[in-house]
């Protein structure tokens, strides 16, 4: 994974699990990487971005996900 797409899908994630009070600047961060990554891909269009972007932090939460572990039996 390229680190621009790391840092954008961080990003992602901590607009989106970050307390109230932190929302506006996570999102500030995340409208700035986005814009940043569409200027060095002039031939795709936001739209088109942010739908191959969906995908991709699903795929990245699911990763993050912690399971519950099996307590050791006694």
């Amino acid at each position: 994974m390229s680190p621009e797409l790391e840092r954008l899908l961080e990003a992602l994630y901590e607009r989106d699990h970050c307390e109230p009070g932190r929302r506006g600047r996570c999102e500030r961060n995340v409208l700035r990487l986005i814009n940043d990554a569409l200027e060095r891909l002039p031939s795709v269009s936001r739209d088109q971005f942010l739908e191959a972007l969906k995908d991709r932090y699903r795929q990245f939460k699911k990763a993050r996900r912690k399971f519950p572990c099996i307590p050791p039996t006694a």
